[in-house]
């Protein structure tokens, strides 16, 4: 009897070491699959704020933009862009057409060599045409069409827009007055305003539109700046 009783001892001690050893194995792969979860959610949160730098790229006269700067270009529409722009452009083309003011796009990116090219027949059209300098054409041809690598259109964010009408003036249409009120809610802004042609180095260009994104855009309208003086803006915000 003593020796059944034994073995049985042995025999229930061992069950129970078998059932608290599972049980501390299952608790370690749980918990190793809780970090390795939450190590993914944390990096992949790190990825998503790194990847908003680039709604903020500036290319301007007093900005050449970076030579190692690279597009992520897809075709939208027969226009290229950057692809990471394209949902909230078509949502934002979509909400035109809902309201009765369709847009049709007509430019988005242009390589740094096809914008040189551009520069350079611009200021020769302005030599002869008003037998000026090459200086004062080239510098006149930079605020209205603007050197490789000078000119937004070099980031492949921003697009250009007609109403698919016949008139001149994007500026008179319902698509511009529409764009003015509610292109923010999709994270676009104007980006050669009229009125800021001092701070962009460009002529106004109402019918260019930029995404920067839906947070800048919605701050940028509330303290009326451009991408340039919002940039500068942060810049010094982050400084102090």
């Amino acid at each position: 009897m003593t020796v059944v009783a034994v073995i049985l001892v042995f025999s229930v001690a061992a069950g129970v070491f078998l059932v608290w050893h599972q049980f501390w194995e299952n608790s370690r792969r749980q918990t190793a699959a809780s970090s390795q979860s939450a190590s993914r959610e944390e990096s992949g949160q790190e990825q998503v704020e790194e990847d908003k730098s680039f709604q903020l790229t500036l290319a301007g006269p007093n900005h050449p933009l970076s030579s190692g700067y690279r597009p992520e270009l897809e075709e939208f529409s027969g226009i290229s862009v950057d692809r990471r722009i394209l949902p909230s452009l078509k949502k934002m083309m979509e909400g035109a057409s809902a309201a009765g003011c369709p847009l049709v796009l007509t430019g988005g990116y242009v390589d740094a060599a096809r914008q040189e090219a551009l520069f350079q027949a611009e200021a020769n059209r302005l030599i002869k045409l008003r037998k000026i300098s090459l200086v004062l054409a080239e510098s006149e041809a930079q605020s209205t069409v603007g050197r490789g690598g000078q000119h937004d259109a070099q980031t492949g964010l921003s697009v250009l827009f007609t109403s698919g009408g016949k008139e001149k003036n994007f500026g008179s249409t319902p698509q511009f007055r529409w764009l003015a009120q509610n292109c923010v809610n999709y994270g676009f802004i104007e980006r050669y305003p009229p009125d800021k042609a001092a701070k962009t180095g460009m002529s106004g260009d109402v019918a260019r539109y930029r995404y920067v994104g839906e947070e800048n855009a919605v701050k940028m309208r509330e303290l009326s700046m451009c991408l340039e003086e919002y940039v500068s803006y942060l810049e010094e915000r982050d400084t102090d």
